[in-house]
C-alpha cells in the first residue's frame, strides 16, 4: 500500500490546500520547478512559465501554504510543498503503470492514420502492457508458466554451447555455464531490481511478480539462441541476419520488455522502470565479466 496524507500527518484542512493547489496544470508544473530548483526568484518564474506578474501572483497566492521565500525572497517548497511533489509522483507512477486511457470518440478513431496503426504495432511488440498486466496479476501460474521458457533456454544453450551474459549471447565450454547464467540472469534480475525500486523509490520489496513476469522478458533471447542453434543443426546458410546483430536486436527488445514488465510489477513510471532496468543490466554485465574472468 502506497502511503496515504494522513500517514504523513497531514490534517483535512492541508489536504484540501494541496489537491486545490495540484487543480492547475500551472501550478503543478511552478511545484516540480520548485523542487527541482532552490532558491528561484520572481522573475525567474516569469521566464520560466510566460506568466504576466498578475497571473504569477494569482498562481502563487492559490498555492501560498506550499512554498516559502528566504531573506532574499527567492521561493522554495515548504515542507507542504514537498509532501504536494511527493504525492504528484506517486499518483503518476499509479497512472502509468495502470494501463488506464481515456475513451476515444468514433472521429478520433476514424482519424487515426496508416503510420499511426504502424506506430501502435511496433509499440504493442515493444512494449507489451496489456500482456504484462496479464501476467504480473496472477504471479504463481504465471511463475510455472515461466519454467516453460526457461527450460527451453537451458536447452538450446546447453546443445549450442552458448550463454546469456545479460540478454547477449556468449560461446562457452561447458554445460553447467549454461544452467548457471540463465538461472543467474533470471533469479538476480528478479531480485535486484525490486530491491533498487524500494531504495530508489520506497516501494515495498516484493520480488514475486517479477520474478514470475522476467522468464517471459527473455522469450527474444530465446528465439536468438534458438536460430542460431538451428543454423548449427542444417548445413543451409539460412540467417539473412549476422548473428551479432540478431543478439543486438533480441537485447534491445528485451530492454523494451523488462521496462514494461517493471513498470507492472514495481507501479512505476516507463522513465523511472527503464533508469531501473539500465543500471541492473550494466551491474549484470560487470559482475558476469568478472567472474568468468576469474574463471
Amino acid at each position: 500500500m502506497e502511503p496515504s496524507l494522513h500517514d504523513e500527518g497531514i490534517s483535512h484542512t492541508e489536504e484540501e490546500v494541496i489537491y486545490s493547489a495540484l487543480g492547475s496544470q500551472v501550478r503543478r508544473e511552478i511545484i516540480v520547478f520548485l523542487n527541482e530548483n532552490d532558491n528561484v526568484g520572481f522573475l525567474e518564474l516569469r521566464k520560466k512559465f510566460g506568466l504576466k506578474v498578475g497571473s504569477l501572483y494569482h498562481q502563487l497566492n492559490s498555492m501560498k501554504e506550499l512554498w516559502n521565500q528566504d531573506d532574499n525572497k527567492k521561493y522554495y517548497l515548504s515542507d507542504l510543498g514537498k509532501v504536494a511533489h511527493n504525492l504528484m509522483i506517486i499518483s503518476k507512477d499509479h497512472i502509468e503503470s495502470s494501463n488506464v486511457t481515456l475513451k476515444t470518440t468514433p472521429t478520433e478513431k476514424d482519424s487515426k492514420t496508416f503510420f499511426d496503426k504502424i506506430y501502435k504495432g511496433i509499440v504493442s511488440i515493444f512494449l507489451p502492457r496489456k500482456i504484462f498486466r496479464f501476467l504480473a496479476s496472477e504471479p504463481l501460474r504465471t511463475f510455472f508458466e515461466g519454467l516453460i521458457i526457461v527450460g527451453g533456454l537451458i536447452f538450446f544453450s546447453i546443445d549450442s554451447q552458448i550463454v546469456l551474459v545479460g540478454f547477449y549471447p556468449l560461446t562457452v565450454e561447458f554445460w553447467y555455464w549454461s544452467v548457471f547464467g540463465i538461472f543467474g540472469l533470471w533469479l538476480f534480475l528478479g531480485l535486484v531490481i525490486p530491491l533498487f525500486s524500494t531504495l530508489f523509490y520506497k516501494k515495498k520489496y516484493n520480488p514475486l511478480k517479477l520474478l514470475a513476469t522476467t522468464p517471459f522478458v527473455l522469450i527474444p533471447s530465446l528465439i536468438v539462441i534458438f536460430f542460431i542453434w538451428l543454423q548449427t543443426k542444417v548445413t543451409t546458410e539460412f540467417l539473412f541476419i549476422d548473428g551479432q546483430i540478431l543478439a543486438i536486436i533480441g537485447q534491445i527488445w528485451s530492454l523494451s520488455l523488462m521496462t514494461t514488465s517493471v513498470s507492472y510489477t514495481e507501479e512505476l513510471t516507463l522513465s523511472r522502470s527503464s533508469m531501473i532496468v539500465l543500471f541492473a543490466f550494466y551491474l549484470t554485465y560487470a559482475v558476469s565479466f568478472i567472474f568468468i574472468g576469474i574463471q
